[in-house]
């Protein structure tokens, strides 16, 4: 049987991540994890209609946020809307621990009433893509708790994991006050931004494989190049050209472990002009070569 490799991102065509639920009937992803410089989930920019909230247990990280840097230390929460993009970024050269949980919304919707109400205000409202409980805040404690505990005690029972959501949620309805989101208005330019660069990983996902040119990808985000480096460099830290150097890697490292394809099909397959090529390229986004990479992932 294939490991199962927990915290790995798996990302469909138009960018989105495919979240593997605990339970395929039951759309909960909840895990104890860990952060470090260079792990496999580290910096990969992604999306999905699932909300996100992250405890942090451990040392000190960070969300991107629609281009918002969110610094996490321990006692922190940060809880990301449906559909904004974002990654995890290790700040420190230690290990950072935290518990995450990914849940869809309709968890929640038992009415609705309850939907229309307490639901889709916060998760329709693109303005404001996450919100951040620092440990010092007076309601932090007790939603970081309550991440916590989900993950101990109510891990693999669904009528738990409801109970606990509809609690984080009340926490989070009280944040989402008009106040708070006059706080973070002034986003609507980067919605448009999140659009463009949606389409661009899209793109990207689809002709990478072929030769891909700056110009290419901006015609896709229907942007100029000027804009198209902009957008890539504030929503996901990199230049246009890194993003598709590191989805072609990552291609790769599903390859090396997947398929018995030698280094120059699997270079021919993900659109590196050569094995060498592709090897310097994946040593500089993985810390190491691919046959290294391959050997540690088999092993």
């Amino acid at each position: 049987m294939a490991k199962i490799r927990r915290g790995i991102i798996i990302k469909r065509r138009d960018g989105s991540e495919i979240v593997k639920y605990d339970d395929p009937s039951f759309p909960s992803y909840i895990f104890d994890g860990y952060l470090v410089k260079g792990c496999g989930w580290e910096r990969v920019p992604h999306y999905h209609e699932d909300v996100e909230i992250v405890s942090v247990k451990g040392g000190e990280m960070a969300y991107m946020v629609e281009g918002t840097l969110v610094k996490l230390k321990k006692g922190d929460t940060i809880f990301v809307n449906s559909g904004a993009i974002h990654y995890s970024l290790s700040t420190t050269n230690r290990v950072s621990r935290y518990v995450i949980a990914i849940l869809h919304p309709k968890i929640l919707c038992s009415s609705f009433a309850v939907e229309q109400k307490a639901v889709l205000p916060i998760v329709a409202d693109k303005t404001v893509p996450f919100a951040h409980f620092k440990a010092e805040d007076f309601d932090a404690p007790i939603i970081h708790q309550l991440v916590l505990d989900m993950e101990r005690r109510a891990n693999g029972n669904e009528f738990l994991i409801t109970k606990y959501f509809f609690e984080i949620w009340d926490i989070i309805m009280r944040r989402f006050t008009e106040a708070y989101r006059l706080h973070v208005r002034g986003m609507e330019e980067k919605s448009g931004h999140n659009s463009s660069l949606k389409a661009m990983m899209l793109f990207i996902d689809e002709r990478y494989k072929e030769r891909i040119t700056l110009s290419d990808i901006a015609a896709a985000g229907g942007v100029s190049q000027s804009l198209c480096n902009q957008i890539f460099n504030k929503l996901t830290e990199k230049s246009p050209m890194e993003y598709l150097a590191q989805y072609r890697c990552r291609k790769v490292a599903d390859l090396l472990v997947s398929s018995g394809m030698s280094m120059p099909e699997i270079a021919d397959m993900t659109g590196f002009t050569g094995a060498s090529y592709m090897a310097e390229t994946f040593k500089k986004c993985f810390g190491q070569s691919p046959r290294d990479y391959k050997k540690g992932q088999r092993g």
